[in-house]
């Protein structure tokens, strides 16, 4: 199924999925096990005290992806 931003070039599939993932970690949901994998694979989470954080890398790759898919900070918060 092609999204309205893929659609347009903005994101790649890839990035829509990381974006997806980072939105759900910040929102406090766990991704599926793929997208964490690649989240933690591509230093966008650590494990701190066994529980995963977002870096600053994930932080700067989450308003990357916000910015280029026109979302504003306001549509999501950090937790």
């Amino acid at each position: 199924m092609m999204t309205k931003i893929a659609h347009r070039g903005k994101l790649s599939q890839g990035q829509i999925t990381r974006l997806g993932g980072l939105i759900a970690f910040v929102c406090g949901r766990k991704p599926y096990y793929k997208i964490m994998k690649d989240l933690y694979d591509n230093e966008f989470l650590i494990d701190i005290n066994s529980e995963p954080e977002l870096t600053e890398k994930g932080k700067e790759e989450l308003n990357r992806l916000t910015a280029m898919a026109g979302l504003r900070p306001e549509h999501y918060a950090f937790t």
